[in-house]
């Protein structure tokens, strides 16, 4: 009895207890399981958002304290650089203002950025992590116009934003605990040195990179990977639009180096000369102005925003162009780029009588035809009447030596090529107080082309003849228009004489 009053007892409990947990989850409201899943969602995010903090902030005082670890390292590159800039304020001064309009205001907290231009005339840029970034004249020979400038600055700048350097460092941490930081670094140093100025470039880089070790050595070979390059590309090219500049203009500057430079080219071993990655960069920039880029370039481009630049760059950077062209030749036998650069200049600076006197020993170097020949001879002509300063007296002697060899080969009078060997020696010794170096080769030649009397003038005598300067005096300004500074580059009159053509 008491078994059956208990059983009753069960079963009227169950009946007025709540309904089980599973009824709920087939009855519940959807609306809550909904808020319950975005509560959850939001939690995680949130989770997410703490962890991406906690590993910025983690980041950022490792990046800081690895920058003051390395500070010095990276004063020493810097003072390897400086120390070979190239020796024009107004140039240094045009291609900063450049570079600091591109500084986003996104860069690190108190990243100073500078830009300066390094006397190298091979194609190479380099980055510091601090934000100093050095271009080589060899590198911007290529550029075109002022929005390309601004693409190989903003490209550097892209790699100092985004830490790249410090990336690399931090990578080649564990390398280092493997290998012996000297030696790389006095390798590293002596490849950047080497690039700089020869043999001692190379001999103040690799001091340096002993002082620096592994950390100097991958700051200053700038060895960064694919994604690195996409990232800075990216960011140039926005940085770029931002300040107005024509973004296709960065892929045309990538595409013009593409063509330069080609796989098995000598300078190939340097970033901005390697011609797979050109390559890589002309799609890749392409791509993002077809893609993310779209519509704020077309929106740009429509409303007439976008440029090549204010049109200076030949102004400022013509007679770098000149320079760096002279030493393609003469140091690195690039004649075909130097003839490419130096008909860029003689279109600009056409009374300039270095650029002249270039171009014609080109023409004399390479000419394969009586028609080159005859150009070299034109070009070192003009040279002569263009130095109406009597500055540059190397240009006679090549003007001398290109009228021989034209009277040589066509049994012509080696009158003018005797005068112009004199006024190269008279014009050294007037305006060096020394004889030249090559006089005993010269009077050698003298002597070749029928002149075996005439003697340099004595330096007592010529002094004597010429007496002291005058107080203060200065050189004869010339015909310089000072109402407009760039009409002084324009062309002169060709001389009167013809070039003497040999006979075919």
């Amino acid at each position: 009895m008491k078994i059956r009053w208990f059983g009753l007892m069960v079963l009227i409990l169950a009946l007025a207890l709540p309904a089980p947990a599973v009824r709920a989850q087939t009855t519940g409201n959807p609306d809550e399981k909904q808020a319950e899943k975005e509560d959850k969602a939001e939690k995680e995010r949130r989770k997410q958002e703490e962890k991406a903090a906690k590993k910025d902030e983690k980041d950022s005082k490792e990046a800081k304290e690895l920058m003051e670890e390395m500070q010095a390292d990276v004063d020493a590159t810097a003072l390897a650089f400086t120390s070979h800039l190239y020796p024009d304020k107004f140039l240094q001064d045009y291609v900063n203002e450049i570079g600091q309009r591109l500084v986003p205001r996104s860069a690190v907290p108190g990243l100073l950025f500078s830009f300066r231009v390094v006397d190298d005339p091979t194609p190479n840029a380099y980055a510091l992590p601090d934000g100093r970034i050095f271009v080589n004249g060899g590198l911007l020979v290529f550029v075109r116009n002022e929005a390309q400038l601004a693409m190989v600055l903003a490209h550097e700048a892209g790699h100092v934003v985004e830490q790249h350097q410090i990336e690399s460092i931090k990578e080649a941490r564990s390398f280092k605990k493997r290998a012996l930081p000297g030696i790389l670094g006095a390798i590293g140093g002596a490849v950047v040195g080497g690039i700089i100025k020869g043999g001692e470039g190379a001999a103040v880089g690799a001091a340096v990179g002993l002082a620096g070790g592994v950390l100097y050595s991958t700051i200053a070979l700038n060895q960064y990977n694919k994604r690195q390059e996409d990232e800075a590309d990216t960011i140039g090219t926005r940085l770029m639009l931002a300040q107005g500049y024509d973004p296709t203009q960065g892929s045309a500057l990538f595409q013009l180096l593409a063509d330069r430079f080609p796989e098995k080219d000598r300078f190939a071993e340097l970033l901005w000369a390697q011609h797979s990655r050109n390559v890589d960069r002309v799609a890749k920039i392409r791509a993002l102005i077809d893609g993310d880029l779209s519509f704020s370039y077309n929106a740009e481009r429509s409303a007439g925003k976008l440029s090549e630049g204010s049109g200076q760059l030949d102004f400022f950077l013509s007679r770098m162009y000149r320079d760096v062209a002279i030493r393609l030749m003469d140091v690195y036998d690039r004649y075909d780029v130097a003839k490419e650069v130096l008909e860029r200049v003689v279109e600009y600076r056409a009374r300039d009588p270095r650029a002249l006197c270039a171009m014609g020993r080109v023409y004399k170097l390479v000419g394969r035809t009586a028609e080159d020949r005859a150009k070299a001879l034109d070009y070192l002509q003009r040279a002569a009447q263009a130095d109406e300063r009597g500055l540059y007296p190397e240009v006679y002697r090549e003007l001398g030596l290109m009228q021989a060899r034209l009277a040589t080969a066509s049994g012509a009078n080696m009158g003018p090529a005797i005068e112009s060997m004199k006024r190269y020696i008279t014009l050294w010794i007037e305006r060096k107080g020394s004889e030249p170096d090559d006089l005993d080769e010269m009077y050698d030649y003298l002597l070749a082309f029928g002149d075996a009397q005439w003697t340099a003038p004595r330096l007592d005598a010529l002094v004597a003849r010429m007496g002291p300067p005058a107080e203060g005096a200065r050189p004869a300004p010339g015909n310089l228009a000072k109402s407009d500074t760039a009409r002084a580059l324009l062309p002169t009159k060709k001389p009167k004489s013809q070039p003497v053509v040999p006979k075919n």
